[in-house]
């Protein structure tokens, strides 16, 4: 494959994404294809297989209601390697999210392998997505689980509850 055509795969890549065309995106992953989304959002981990990452990138859709949008401002390529810079734009819950990316895709036999995500503003793109809890009706994140989580912690190291517990 020469670099053009590394550029080229990735590019049809992000149409196939913007046209809503998932499946096709099947087409170009290995079949041990792993996608690393930085952060603590609720999105954020490690996606492994063609499946998961597929429902990770129709929960960008889903949760934004649509408006989740990737603008191409560079794609860089070698040999097994392309590395796309964009631009990330949506609307959630009366927020605006407006961020830069670096996406490294490597690619063996013409298929995408494994996918790493560089925020420049992680922290923005979290507080866009929420944390692992649960948006409620209110748009207010629902953060029980941690809570919970933290006060299990907690009585097994032997240090007490937590004030939101009670004694």
């Amino acid at each position: 494959m020469a670099g053009d055509a590394y550029a080229s795969l990735i590019r049809r890549a992000y149409q196939d994404f913007e046209s809503g065309e998932l499946d096709l995106l099947r087409v170009v992953m290995g079949e041990d294809v792993v996608w690393h989304e930085p952060g603590r959002s609720r999105l954020a981990g490690d996606y492994k297989g063609p499946e998961a990452v597929l429902d990770f990138l129709g929960q960008l859709k889903a949760l934004s209601g649509g408006t989740f949008k990737i603008e191409i401002l560079d794609v860089l390529s070698e040999p097994e390697r392309a590395v796309v810079l964009q631009r990330e734009s949506a609307t959630r819950a009366g927020k605006a999210l407006d961020v830069i990316a670096a996406v490294d895709f490597e690619i063996h036999n013409g298929k995408i392998t494994e996918v790493t995500v560089y925020q420049a503003e992680t922290y923005e793109f979290d507080e866009f997505w929420g944390g692992s809890g649960e948006w409620g009706e209110s748009g207010q994140e629902d953060n029980s689980d941690i809570e919970s989580e933290l006060y299990c912690s907690a009585r097994e190291a032997y240090i007490g509850c937590f004030p939101f517990r009670g004694v």
